[in-house]
């Protein structure tokens, strides 16, 4: 993978066989072109968009991190566009920001964003199997999960399941979403409309019976 932002840098690593450029903010139809080519994926970081970013302590008061944003920033104006006009496949992740207690805000705020500009089906696409796809490619050296598929629900392949109470297709809040980042109140361990959480076959939430 590749941490890139800028539109040359991406096509570099691309062609030298990243397989996945983090944030990409620079994305537009040419390098999904290529990416689509190379088999590649991109895990944007939605929250980056958000106004207040410029404004949060943790970055307003580093001076390199206000630096990095702002110059971020004024990278991504089409991003969105471009992402509807020419898709490519796209894993959900997050830059937390602060505290554990504020990465929960932050990750919930982030499923909002996915819906709120690709829809229910994409955003659900990037939260399961996009993800699992990604993590294979680390190989035989460092994938942790060598002995089945990940991100699917069939017979051998592991035992990772999430219940939720409701339909994401028509109500995307039951994957746990949050209306706010800044100023939100904290998020409970686990949404009541997960019900049930199993992780490689052991159940770690039941709140079925």
């Amino acid at each position: 993978m590749a941490h890139s932002y800028r539109k040359e840098a991406i096509m570099n690593a691309l062609n030298a066989g990243v397989k996945s450029i983090e944030h990409g903010f620079s994305f537009d139809c040419e390098i999904a072109a290529l990416m689509n080519d190379k088999g590649a994926y991109i895990t944007t970081n939605l929250t980056a968009f958000d106004p207040g970013l410029l404004e949060i302590p943790a970055v307003a008061s580093v001076p390199s991190s206000l630096a990095k944003a702002k110059s971020a920033s004024e990278t991504f104006a089409g991003y969105i566009d471009n992402m509807k006009e020419c898709p490519v496949k796209r894993g959900f992740q997050t830059d937390c920001v602060g505290s554990v207690e504020a990465c929960n805000i932050q990750i919930a705020y982030e499923k909002k964003l996915n819906n709120d500009f690709f829809g229910p089906f994409v955003s659900m696409t990037t939260l399961t199997s996009t993800g699992g796809e990604i993590v294979a490619l680390s190989g035989d050296f460092m994938n942790p999960y060598p002995a089945g598929k990940l991100g699917v629900i069939e017979e051998g392949a592991y035992a990772d399941i999430l219940l939720i109470d409701g339909n994401p297709l028509e109500d995307f809040s039951v994957v746990g979403t949050g209306d706010q980042w800044f100023g939100a109140d904290p998020r409970p361990d686990s949404p009541e409309t997960i019900r049930l959480i199993m992780k490689d076959g052991v159940i770690y939430k039941n709140t079925l019976e």
